[in-house]
């Protein structure tokens, strides 16, 4: 028996399908990080930590927390292993909250989709230098990050199931 080619396709098409994984339909993807605007970054410069290793950006983070200062932004250079960080006192955080740096897409994903488990939301992805730089902060604290954030010049990122 002889197949036309249409069949022939949508055989293979329905063969392809079946074998290929499904990603979960709530999974969130990264559509577009968060901005960056040059034309504040002098202003950001200003507030920056000097660069550091990760675990003295740890040791910074509770020291300027204790000084009533809260992390709002970092970045986190993949080349070096170094980090710096931008906190303010114009805000408090109520909730919970978690910063981390990325080097794979796809690893940085995966935890944007635990981290929404856990009922955190990202208050900025930015991808600087081949990695991504993440924080997630409770939904009561969302709002006020992101106005601290747009102030800096960081906009939210763009993201879809």
């Amino acid at each position: 028996m002889k197949m036309s080619p249409l069949i022939a396709w949508l055989a293979s098409f329905l063969i392809l399908a079946a074998l290929t994984p499904a990603q979960a339909k709530d999974e969130l993807r990264v559509v577009y990080p968060s901005k960056v605007e040059s034309s504040k970054g002098k202003e950001r410069e200003k507030l920056f930590s000097k660069w550091m290793t990760g675990q003295d950006a740890v040791v910074l983070n509770e020291q300027m927390y204790k000084k009533g200062q809260q992390l709002v932004y970092f970045e986190y250079n993949g080349a070096t292993n170094q980090w710096r960080t931008l906190h303010s006192s114009k805000i408090q955080l109520k909730g919970r909250y978690s910063w981390r740096a990325f080097i794979d897409e796809k690893e940085m994903e995966v935890e944007l989709n635990n981290e929404v488990k856990l009922g955190r939301q990202p208050a900025f992805i930015v991808r600087d230098n081949g990695a991504y730089a993440t924080m997630f902060v409770s939904p009561e604290d969302l709002d006020t990050v992101r106005s601290e954030l747009k102030t800096l010049g960081v906009s939210e990122p763009k993201l879809k199931k």
